[in-house]
């Protein structure tokens, strides 16, 4: 029998709360320290093009202001710095700024504000590079010379071109990464990093005022109340901490209190979709496991919910779809029915497939943090069609599958560089399982050559059941972001691609 679905839907819940009323007194109270609080592990950096976890995201997306931003609602891309993103062919794109964009120094936002620290992020290789060289493949983005990168051509102030290998319809909404904000041309000048990561100034709604080892403090250039990031890496810290009245913001929910969060918070708590998914990927040159009947068998054999709510603690979601949950243009939810679990019919396919002999090793990279759930997978398939499931770690997985020496499903982590379907499926065609059908590659090919984004979300869902026909890649679970927050704060809004947005949160009059 399939089992019953068991893990709440990413939505505000709404119950009636009941706490003690010395604390709730303190959790209604202005506290004695005015300023907006959000709590939050360190940032690895605040270097935007170095920008490499949720923290980060979440002050950039503040301090400065990209191309493009992302509508909360829908997701979409929307101009932010940029007037315009246009392109005839969606190879060659002409970008048109804002007339009087200004960094918070008052020094002014020009076309060489972009394309000179997009240049800086490829010459000294930080994390946002393969956005470049990978996703929208920036022409001579991988070999950049000294006089910039050949894809990159400045036109005026307010006017720059930019070159890609091939067309790609996403490229507009690409551009909200902070790995292609603009730096100010001080600090493109004296190649300073250090310095400027520790005070970053840019071109956005929030302006860093003061930084410690133990809060971030942001503050709007029109005045009005300071928003101070807390750094605060557990969970259930956080968690308390807004409980007392401590805190306003909490960018974590442990899993202790995943199941009480309704109960401890009326109308304030919300779980925000992600854009990661985590897969199970077959080797082509694996002949026992190509047949997608055998696939199939396997994923239908894998209880989703039993693991996102055991060894994963809540913090992910089963996986219905190819496509990561966070993407809100073009994702669908429901479209992987075999991912459901469903024991009889697991056991009747793989017995139509003539069934699996000998050990079937599950393999995941060592020190990845797979390790738990593997081993429940892999119980999972023990139990469930009686097969010899063993977890196998490895050094380096992406090298034993490039050189074939993976003979069993392997852990394949992708994240969406953008709200687009394409993003999500393209990352897939790349993660060593051999997949080459023409027809789904072609589908995925008409997406990134489509005449805008939305034209190329009909061909992407089209490519996405082509996938999960042939499963070259099984669809388990996709992360997703947990806030709680205090009765007196309001505005509180978040997204797959942005985080917490810090300009919007505002305190109750």
């Amino acid at each position: 029998m399939k089992s019953a679905p068991r893990t709440a839907a990413l939505v505000t819940g709404a119950v009636v709360m009941l706490v003690a009323p010395v604390v709730a007194l303190k959790a209604w109270s202005d506290p004695a320290d005015p300023r907006i609080s959000v709590g939050a592990a360190a940032p690895a950096t605040l270097l935007p093009g170095d920008v490499r976890d949720a923290t980060g995201r979440m002050i950039a997306n503040a301090v400065w202001t990209g191309l493009m931003t992302y509508d909360p609602a829908s997701g979409a891309p929307v101009p932010g710095a940029a007037e315009s993103v246009t392109s005839g062919d969606r190879k060659v794109w002409t970008v048109r700024l804002r007339t009087g964009g200004r960094f918070s120094d008052g020094t002014p936002v020009t076309s060489r504000s972009f394309t000179d620290a997009w240049t800086a992020v490829l010459r000294e290789r930080w994390a946002g590079a393969r956005l470049f060289t990978d996703v929208a493949r920036v022409k001579g983005a991988r070999e950049p010379g000294a006089d910039g990168v050949a894809g990159l051509k400045v036109k005026d102030d307010r006017t720059f071109e930019v070159t890609l290998d091939g067309p790609l319809s996403g490229f507009p909404a690409l551009l909200g990464d902070p790995a292609f904000l603009p730096l100010p041309d001080g600090v493109l000048r004296s190649r300073d990093w250090a310095s400027y990561a520790r005070l970053p100034v840019g071109n956005g709604p929030l302006r860093i005022t003061a930084r410690t080892g133990a809060e971030i403090v942001l503050r709007r250039p029109s005045g009005g109340r300071e928003i101070v990031v807390k750094t605060i890496a557990d969970a259930a810290r956080q968690y308390n901490a807004v409980q007392g009245g401590d805190l306003d913001v909490a960018t974590g929910v442990p899993p202790a209190r995943h199941e009480s969060m309704d109960t401890d918070f009326r109308r304030r708590h919300l779980a925000v979709p992600g854009r990661s998914v985590t897969y199970l990927g077959f080797p082509a040159p694996v002949e026992r496991l190509a047949s997608p009947t055998v696939r199939t068998a396997l994923s239908m054999a894998i209880d989703r919910p039993a693991v996102t709510e055991g060894v994963l603690g809540h913090q992910y979601s089963p996986s219905d779809s190819l496509i990561a949950p966070g993407i809100l243009p073009g994702h669908r939810d429901g479209q992987c029915r075999l991912c459901l679990h469903d024991s009889q019919a697991a056991t009747a396919a793989l017995k139509d497939a003539g069934g699996l002999t000998g050990p079937l090793r599950i393999w995941y990279q060592t020190g990845s943090g797979d390790e738990g759930w593997v081993k429940a997978v892999a119980e999972q398939l023990r139990k469930e069609l009686g097969l010899d499931a063993r977890p196998q770690p490895v050094a380096d997985l992406r090298k034993a599958v490039d050189d074939r020496q993976v003979d069993g499903p392997y852990a394949v982590h992708a994240t969406a560089a953008y709200p687009a379907p394409l993003a999500s499926l393209t990352p897939l065609l790349d993660a060593g399982t051999g997949y080459a059908d023409g027809y789904a590659t072609g589908l995925l090919g008409e997406s990134a050559a489509a005449a805008s984004a939305e034209d190329g979300v009909i061909p992407a869902r089209l490519a996405e059941s082509a996938l999960l026909r042939d499963m070259p890649a099984m669809p388990l679970w996709s992360a997703h972001d947990h806030l709680v927050w205090s009765e007196r704060v309001r505005g509180v809004a978040s997204n797959a691609f942005t985080g917490l947005r810090l300009d919007r949160l505002t305190v109750k009059d």
